[in-house]
């Protein structure tokens, strides 16, 4: 019986080694470059703190805000929620280290909502009129 039992628990023991050797390992994000690290070490801590509450919580609308971000690049930064750090930002499809520059200039500005722009105003036509010359 004690040899059964021992090797009823060296076979679910080596099942679970097999299991465990198989699983997916999850990666952790690539390494962010020294620019974009560099960047980064410009913001002060609520502007970081800001800016990434931005990224793991705004709605489309809000992040379409920040310069240099459209809809496609809002929707892939969506995808890598949620980020730990505002540098994981570049893990997403489309974002580089210009783009990141851009969404660190916009925190440093005080996260600024766009204008609406005014609609032009009408000139007023010109009327031709008919000047007649003398023959």
């Amino acid at each position: 019986m004690k040899k059964l039992v021992a090797f009823l628990a060296v076979l679910a023991f080596s099942f679970s080694l097999a299991e465990a050797q198989t699983a997916p390992q999850k990666k952790s994000p690539p390494k962010p470059s020294a620019k974009v690290e560099a960047v980064a070490k410009t913001l002060t801590p609520p502007e970081r703190a800001q800016l990434i509450s931005l990224l793991n919580e705004g709605d489309l609308a809000a992040l379409m805000a920040i310069p240099g971000i459209g809809e496609v690049r809002a929707k892939a930064i969506q995808k890598v929620r949620p980020l730990a750090d505002v540098t994981h930002v570049v893990n997403a499809e489309g974002i580089g280290e210009g783009t990141f520059a851009q969404m660190v200039a916009y925190a440093k500005a005080g996260f600024p909502q766009p204008q609406k722009k005014a609609p032009a105003k009408k000139q007023p036509s010109q009327k031709k009129t008919d000047i007649k010359t003398p023959k």
